[in-house]
């Protein structure tokens, strides 16, 4: 990261005819342990925009990846979020695991990263309209199908979304991974237990509930 920002720095000096430095701050390494960990991050980066309060959609989030992706969507023709019908809640869930997804608009593309397009763009959708400064406190009844499979609580997914790099401290995940991940890094202190809890609703004071 550090060289890469340096050379971005290097362009925009040279650019700009000027000198010092071109982030505002240095930049957060943040180890991500898990699914829910990778999942939660992901939304927060992409939901960036929204919670600045500079964009008012995802369609609208300039120079995002999620606006590129709904514009391959868009661009294959592919049916609408919207269109589709939607999911009973009341109904058992089906023990599957997550299927592979990279950003691939078809799943004969997805490898990688364990999650449906559809269901991420169910979700991040479900999350940016609930996070608008416009719609403060709204959590829709329709839980995105993510959430039902993973477990989490919509409250503390959206909690998750707006402050997630506030909530861990370099490392997130499942609190028996990060306090491993931490020792062997020579750390004895973790941050964000109740949050890794509130992200691995199975698992209790760093035990899984089996």
């Amino acid at each position: 990261m550090r060289c890469l920002n340096e050379e971005i720095a290097r362009k925009a000096n040279r650019e700009d005819e000027c000198k010092g430095a071109f982030w505002e701050g240095r930049f957060k390494s943040q180890a991500l342990l898990d699914e829910q960990a990778l999942l939660a991050c992901m939304m927060y980066v992409d939901l960036n925009p929204i919670r600045a309060g500079i964009a008012d959609s995802l369609q609208s989030s300039d120079f995002t990846s999620i606006q590129e992706r709904l514009n391959a969507l868009s661009s294959n023709s592919v049916t609408p979020l919207s269109t589709q019908p939607p999911v009973d809640n009341t109904q058992p869930l089906p023990h599957k695991p997550l299927v592979k997804f990279d950003g691939a608009t078809h799943l004969h593309q997805q490898t990688g990263i364990p999650f449906h397009f559809a269901d991420y763009l169910e979700l991040i959708d479900w999350t940016g309209r609930a996070i608008r400064h416009d719609k403060k406190g709204f959590i829709d009844n329709q839980r995105p199908k993510l959430l039902n499979e993973l477990g989490i609580a919509s409250d503390a997914w959206l909690l998750l979304a707006k402050e997630f790099r506030r909530q861990f401290s370099g490392i997130s995940g499942r609190w028996d991974a990060m306090c491993a991940f931490k020792h062997k890094q020579g750390g004895k202190w973790c941050r964000g237990k109740s949050h890794s809890q509130a992200l691995h609703p199975e698992q209790t004071n760093g035990l899984t509930l089996h």
